[in-house]
């Protein structure tokens, strides 16, 4: 499972947990995070400044033997 944060994320409720199935892209990364509350508009306002940052945790139960 990764987690996904954008800039002042906390706003609108990131980090968030992003499902691993159907996000083939990197525009489908953007598209998922306006559909989960981040407004488009402050996206175009950021322009090539934008970002997203990923990341993923290891748990026990994730790794493998």
């Amino acid at each position: 499972m990764y987690y996904v944060d954008v800039p002042v994320g906390w706003k609108y409720g990131f980090p968030k947990a992003i499902p691993n199935n159907g996000i083939d892209s990197v525009a489908d990364i953007y598209e998922w995070v306006i559909a989960n509350g981040y407004p488009k508009e402050e996206m175009d306002r950021m322009g090539s400044s934008f970002y997203i940052r990923m990341w993923t945790y290891i748990t026990p139960e994730s790794k493998s033997p």
